[in-house]
Formats: C-alpha cells, sequence, structure tokens
C-alpha cells in the first residue's frame, strides 16, 4: 500500500464517494500499523465539480491530454522564437484540443447526472489553458489528481489574449495625406478618436477588474470548500476514534462484570470450604 496508488484509487471514484474511499483507505493503512500514511491520505481533498472532471478526462482520453501538453511545449518554444505563423497555427490547434477536451467532460458531466454552468466551464477552459502553459501544471492534469481547477498565470493569460487578438488596420502614412494649407483640419473626428480610446481603456480595465474579481471569488469558495470538507474529515475522525473508545470502554465494563462474577465465585467457594474445615475441626 503506497500512496500514489491510494491517491489514483480515491481521485478514480465519483465526487459522493471519495470521502468514503478516501476514509476507508485511511483505516486500512492505520490498521496495518502505517499512521503517517494514514494522515497523508485523510489529508486529500474532494475535488471541485471542475477539477474532478478534468481528472476523468485524463484517466479515459490520456491520448488528447497528451497532445495538449506536447502542443503546449511546441508553442511555447514558438513564442520565444517569434515564430509569428507558427504560433499562430499553433494556436488554432490549441482551441481545437480544448474544445473537445471540453466536450469530453461535458459528455462525462452527463453520464454523471452533473450540471455543468459557465462557471465550471470556465473553469475547464482556465486548467487546460494552465495545462497547455505551464509545465508544472501540465504534469498535475496528467496525474489526475486535481482537487481545484487551475488557474493560468497572468503572464500565459496575456500571452493567450495577444495570440486571439485581431491585428490592427494601419492607418495612411502621413506623406500620403494632403496638406491643407489654408483651412485648418478638423477636431471631431481627432476628439471622436480620442474619446474612443478612453471608452476602451476603461472598458478594458472593467473587464480586467471584474476578471480578477470573479476569480478571487471562485478561489474563495474553493478555499471554503476545502475548510468544510477538511472539518468533515476531522469529525469523521473524531467520531471513528470516538465509537472506537466507546467500544473498548464496553468490553472493559464487560471485563469487570466477569471479573466480579469470577471473584464472587472465589467468594463463595472460599466462605464454604472454611466452613467446612470449622465443622470438622469441632467435631474433632
Amino acid at each position: 500500500m503506497n500512496f500514489d496508488s491510494v491517491a489514483d484509487e480515491a481521485y478514480a471514484v465519483t465526487r459522493d464517494a471519495f470521502v468514503s474511499v478516501r476514509d476507508t483507505l485511511a483505516n486500512e493503512a492505520r490498521a496495518k500499523g502505517d499512521r503517517a500514511l494514514a494522515d497523508r491520505i485523510r489529508k486529500l481533498r474532494k475535488p471541485t465539480l471542475a477539477a474532478w472532471l478534468v481528472n476523468q478526462v485524463a484517466r479515459e482520453h490520456p491520448g488528447e491530454v497528451d497532445r495538449l501538453v506536447s502542443l503546449g511545449a511546441e508553442l511555447r518554444a514558438a513564442h520565444q522564437d517569434l515564430a509569428g505563423d507558427k504560433i499562430r497555427a499553433l494556436s488554432k490547434q490549441r482551441n481545437e484540443l480544448i474544445q473537445g477536451l471540453r466536450e469530453r467532460a461535458w459528455s462525462i458531466a452527463r453520464k454523471a447526472g452533473q450540471g455543468v454552468g459557465e462557471a465550471i466551464a470556465r473553469q475547464l477552459d482556465d486548467t487546460f489553458e494552465a495545462a497547455v502553459a505551464d509545465e508544472e501544471a501540465a504534469a498535475q492534469v496528467r496525474a489526475g489528481r486535481l482537487s481545484s481547477a487551475l488557474q493560468p498565470r497572468v503572464s500565459d493569460q496575456w500571452l493567450t489574449a495577444a495570440l486571439a487578438a485581431t491585428p490592427r488596420r494601419k492607418e495612411p502614412a502621413a506623406k500620403s495625406r494632403p496638406r491643407l494649407s489654408v483651412v485648418p483640419p478638423l477636431e471631431e473626428p481627432e476628439r471622436d478618436d480620442r474619446e474612443h480610446r478612453a471608452a476602451l481603456k476603461k472598458a478594458r480595465a472593467k473587464a480586467a477588474d471584474t476578471a480578477k474579481a470573479r476569480g478571487d471569488a471562485l478561489r474563495a469558495l474553493e478555499q471554503a470548500e476545502q475548510r468544510a470538507e477538511e472539518a468533515a474529515s476531522a469529525v469523521a475522525d473524531l467520531r471513528e476514534r470516538l465509537d472506537e473508545a466507546i467500544a473498548a470502554e464496553r468490553r472493559a465494563r464487560k471485563d469487570v462484570t466477569a471479573a466480579r462474577k469470577t471473584r464472587d465465585a472465589a467468594d463463595r467457594a472460599a466462605t464454604t470450604a472454611e466452613r467446612e474445615l470449622a465443622n470438622l475441626e469441632a467435631d474433632r
């Protein structure tokens, strides 16, 4: 019994069965005298729905996950080489792979009777994006033992946004514009352009703030779920110990009752023997 095999077994089951399976495995480790392993197993966190779906995708479709990870390495190399055409081609493949993996996750969710809302879909995309952008995240996704969704680093989000951005239309060169020697240039179009840029900047800032708030809310939810799960695990552990203590007390009380009966029987036998001895001495 080792930790890796136990963790694989625990994260392979349904979310509803996770805690029961984990605690059973921890009890087995404790029964075998490996308390350190038992404590380590009990610290395994119940996966969120998004994490559970990614784990199942990694188990059921490892080849597609491996392709996503390999493509991430190619994409990072192309980005370092500033190979624009290759970056665009690989980015298209990445988007297609992530869409396919997302659909795999939805299929698994439907079979399990789980609904997948917008927030869960976003967490799935974020986790697969993180696997593309970061080797450590890729290894976690491949292992299939996630307890919560992954978040791409800020730099990775910037890369994703940059790759998806539409190239700006080039303005005509200054020398191609006719010069007006008498009539001054109109101010209104320039003012409209400034207002548009200001509005765009404001909208981008608002989008960034709301995206950050959404990420903070998701992380807060996952942390709260983690704390609740840890508390539930602690309660289960205490209940188990209490049950063991109650059972031990009952066995001890039975032993006390049996010992008292043995003592009473010994007292009666001793009293009878003393009486018989006294009678024999009186008849002498």
